[in-house]
């Protein structure tokens, strides 16, 4: 592997089997050992931040404690018939209390504002990365590690000219003044890695479950990698240790 510093252990939500978005999803990465772990985020109706990937109607419909009873959590999924829908209080001092970082993933603007608050709240803004809708985040909570999702496809110009789309992705996550680009593992090459790093932008890949593909990515120097597969990365990080 060479002598590059192994990237930080993202645990995707779901990770090793388990059920997407849930504590036992979220105590699964802490117990695998993933330095960092992923959970979606929404907003129910009354601004409760809820641990949930796909949109519903029923978010805008009921405030937490209506949308989290039994006969309205089970038709968000077949899941909730015998787990509650999970709160972002509920995991926060459970990561602080394992002193893990958390990736959260916001699905939606309006899930910002109350997510930022709750994390102050709990004094934890030194311990959680930011991806997915940041939009603005940067400008307003300087304080916090806002990581910029690009696309995830290259366009046919931008396959041909790989250059391009790296130098427009670093020039976004500097003037945006961004922690880091979030990349789907497909779009992501030595070329823009090096060129980040140069600018001061740590690199993020995502969902990487292929060994292959993390062995290639591990080379190329990515700062971190989300994975489902955390027990495999686990055991390619103690091989290069070894």
């Amino acid at each position: 592997m060479g002598t590059l510093a192994f990237p930080m252990i993202g645990a995707h939500t779901g990770c090793d089997n388990t059920p997407y978005n849930t504590v036992e999803s979220f105590m699964e990465g802490i117990r695998l050992g993933a330095d960092v772990i992923e959970v979606d985020l929404r907003v129910a109706r009354d601004g409760t931040v809820v641990l949930l990937h796909d949109d519903s109607p029923y978010l805008h419909e009921y405030d937490y404690e209506d949308l989290n009873s039994l006969p309205v959590r089970s038709r968000i999924s077949p899941l909730y018939e015998r787990l509650e829908i999970v709160r972002l209080a509920d995991v926060l001092p459970i990561a602080k209390q394992y002193g893990v970082q958390l990736n959260l993933d916001l699905k939606t603007t309006d899930a910002i504002e109350p997510c930022i608050r709750l994390v102050r709240e709990h004094e934890m803004a030194g311990q959680v990365y930011i991806t997915g809708s940041s939009d603005g985040m940067t400008s307003r909570n300087g304080d916090f590690r806002v990581v910029f999702n690009t696309a995830t496809k290259l366009t046919p110009e931008e396959s041909a000219n790989y250059s391009l789309f790296a130098e427009k992705v670093c020039r976004e996550g500097v003037e945006g003044r961004y922690y880091g680009l979030n990349m789907h593992h497909a779009t992501c090459r030595r070329e823009v890695i090096e060129l980040a790093h140069r600018n001061g932008l740590a690199v993020w890949v995502y969902t990487v479950n292929d060994p292959d593909t993390m062995k290639q990515l591990i080379e190329s120097g990515v700062d971190a990698m989300t994975t489902k597969e955390v027990s495999r990365l686990i055991a390619l990080k103690n091989l290069s240790l070894s």
